[in-house]
Formats: structure tokens, sequence, C-alpha cells
């Protein structure tokens, strides 16, 4: 038991990696997925068909599969790129750069579908009632279907984020130091595997439990406002 106090500062300093991963993973991934939504629901020619190819195939790969094929494939990539001009440095890419653009890419294809529900769940009639009586279509999209997408989508999009965060987990596999990653070296140092993995243990639930608070929180203020309007 003295060892996992005396180990849990050392794991809590880790905290900060996890939650920057996560937290800008999801926004990166957030505005890629509604640019996806977009190119789906607009069915734009051969944009349309590479979209759902890549949130079918995103979707149905495990992320840690998905975190390796970037890791090894992104280098390649900018290989590529620089043997046919491109002023690219493929020995500049970070570990972490490389977790993001994994699970901001993962969270394109989840939150894509969890957009597009939110938004196929709104009452479409409430968008035709709005132009028809002179308000503009931009306008009725961000006062009428916007906030209630919104709405909508917060559920889903809090546990997705809840699940990222937790699949950060796997990102020690590239060299991150994050919160498992953490555990893993102290554990390894003083062989208290139950102990550290307890700390460890310990600080998801909390994170975890502080940001669906913090969802929830979200959720009720924006469907008040919501039914107010």
């Amino acid at each position: 038991m003295k060892f996992a106090v005396s180990a849990f500062p050392q794991i809590l300093t880790a905290l900060k990696v996890t939650v920057y991963l996560s937290v800008i993973a999801v926004l990166i991934g957030t505005i890629l997925a509604v640019l996806i939504v977009i190119i789906r629901e607009k069915k734009i020619i051969v944009l349309n068909q590479i979209a759902a190819f890549l949130v079918s195939f995103i979707r149905g790969t495990p992320v840690i599969v998905q975190m390796y094929v970037v890791y090894y494939g992104l280098p390649q990539l900018l290989l590529i790129l620089k043997s046919n001009g491109f002023d690219v440095n493929p020995n500049g890419l970070s570990a972490l750069a490389i977790a993001i653009t994994a699970y901001a890419l993962n969270a394109m294809a989840n939150l894509s579908e969890s957009i597009k529900s939110a938004y196929h769940s709104v009452d479409y009639r409430q968008y035709e009632a709005a132009v028809s009586v002179g308000m503009t279509p931009f306008r009725a999209m961000i006062r009428i279907v916007i906030p209630q997408l919104i709405a909508n989508l917060i559920p889903n999009y809090a546990n997705f984020f809840i699940d990222l965060t937790k699949d950060t987990s796997l990102v020690y596999n590239i060299g991150i130091i994050e919160i498992m990653a953490k555990a893993n070296i102290i554990s390894s140092i003083g062989f208290k595997y139950l102990e550290t993995y307890l700390d460890a243990l310990i600080i998801y639930v909390v994170i975890c439990w502080v940001f669906a608070r913090i969802f929830r929180f979200s959720e009720v203020i924006v469907r008040k406002k919501v039914f107010q309007n």
C-alpha cells in the first residue's frame, strides 16, 4: 500500500499527456467528421465514395492497428512526397503527432456517424417551415437545426470521448509516456504491478467521471436553451 501511495503522484504527472492527446485528437476529429458528413449528405461525386470507404474501414479495425499503420505508414508517405519534390521532413514526426493523427482519424470516422445520426434525428419540417416564412436556409440551419443536432449529439459524443480517453492507454506501444506507460515503468522498477495498476485505474476512473459530468452539464444547458427557444 505504501508503494501505491508513493507511486501515485509520479503516475499522475502523465495525466496531462493523456488529456492533451484525447482533447486535441477529438477536436481535430470533430472538424474532419463535419466535413465527412457534409460530403456524404451532399453526395459529392467521388468524394462521397472515398469518405464512405474511409469511415467503414476505420470503424471496422481496432484503434491499435490504425495507430501502427499511421506510425509506420505516415513516414513512408512523407518519403514518397519528398522524392516527388515536396518540402517535407519524414524524420521530423514525433510519436505524439503520429498518435494524434491516428486517434483523430478514428474520431473522424466514429463521430461522423454520430453527427449524421443526430442530424437526421431533427425534424426536417421545422427547417422547411422556417424557410417558408422567410428565414434564409443558412439562418434556419444555424438557429433551428444545429442547436437540436448538438443537443442530440452530446450523449454519443461524450461516450466516444470517454472511450477514446481510455484507448490512449495504447500509445505507450509507440513510446509515449502517458498514464499506462508511467505505471508500467514504475511497476517494472519496484516489481509492484498490482499497486501501480490500481493507481492508474483510479486516475482513469476520476478522469472519465469528470469528463462525464462536464458533458452532462453541457447537455443540460444546451437542451434548456433549445427548449426555451
